[in-house]
């Protein structure tokens, strides 16, 4: 497979196209791809999304991806890493927001990889990103200040798109799952503060009923949501190349590496299934790269 290696912090594409220009491949960095129009289908990791009208993307580092395009589209992608995060921030919003965007990884992996479908929304990110393009292309220059702030205002979109997408709009304990799921995020490296005791605890409802309305709503066990978004946010981790297994497994609170690797091992073998059953995705790859 082809990898496609970048050495400046952020790199700004812009185009339409007819045919996807680039083979199946994965990076060394982010991707936030922004489609303005068009239509076809985008294949991430063996599963399929298709697209068709303004559609957003975000890849994170090893992710393999390949368009199938049907018309015309035009594309925005931003490409950045690290070091770009740590450009124009103090080291508390830097760590903020490597950890936004690996929960936006996890949730756009484990769930969607469209993450905003609000109509209103896609169309203020429209707008951002052509601005964002604007100043690129008058400039060229990672350092442009604009261009940073820009891109932190697409990402707040994101944010504020990701999980309130992921609980159904008819339930009536709506904010309380979404408070639950942020409760999750936001300690996902403190293993204590997530047994089914303490969540119970602080969110004043009994273990057996705080745990059957999640499994209602959101068709998946407290668990196994925690178990599915700490795999991915570990995956995006280690794949950055931010942190080592080692220091993986005490982040999470692992005993030791062992029982580390075989949590790994176990999570690997349901990667790619994790968002849906849908092969097509696997067969496409497998016809784009026969070895």
């Amino acid at each position: 497979m082809k990898r496609f290696i970048q050495h400046e912090a952020l790199f700004i594409r812009h185009f339409s196209t007819l045919k996807w220009p680039f083979p199946l491949h994965n990076h060394d960095h982010f991707e936030l791809v922004f489609i303005h129009s068009g239509k076809g289908r985008h294949y991430h990791n063996q599963i399929e999304q298709s697209y068709q009208g303004r559609s957003l993307f975000l890849l994170a580092p090893e992710d393999a991806h390949i368009f199938d395009i049907q018309e015309e589209t035009t594309f925005s992608v931003l490409k950045f890493n690290n070091i770009y995060l740590e450009g124009f921030s103090n080291e508390k919003t830097t760590k903020d927001w490597s950890k936004l965007i690996a929960q936006l990884l996890a949730i756009s992996a484990t769930y969607d990889s469209r993450l905003v479908k609000l109509e209103d929304d896609l169309e203020k990110i429209d707008q951002l990103m052509l601005l964002i393009v604007r100043e690129w292309q008058s400039s060229l220059s990672a350092a442009n200040e604009v261009i940073f702030h820009l891109i932190r205002a697409v990402f707040s979109i994101l944010k504020k798109n990701a999980i309130n997408d992921m609980i159904p709009e008819q339930s009536s304990n709506g904010q309380v799952l979404i408070s639950v799921v942020q409760f999750i995020h936001s300690h996902i490296q403190q293993p204590e503060l997530l047994k089914m005791t303490t969540l119970s605890t602080h969110f004043h409802f009994s273990a057996n009923y705080l745990s059957s309305l999640f499994k209602r709503q959101m068709n998946v066990s407290i668990k196994q949501y925690i178990d599915d978004y700490k795999f991915k946010v570990i995956e995006s981790l280690l794949n950055s190349g931010n942190a080592t297994k080692k220091e993986m497994s005490y982040k999470f609170g692992f005993s030791d590496l062992s029982h580390f690797n075989k949590f790994l091992k176990k999570y690997s073998q349901r990667k790619g299934r994790i968002s849906g059953d849908n092969d097509n995705g696997a067969t496409y790859i497998a016809h784009l790269n026969p070895q």
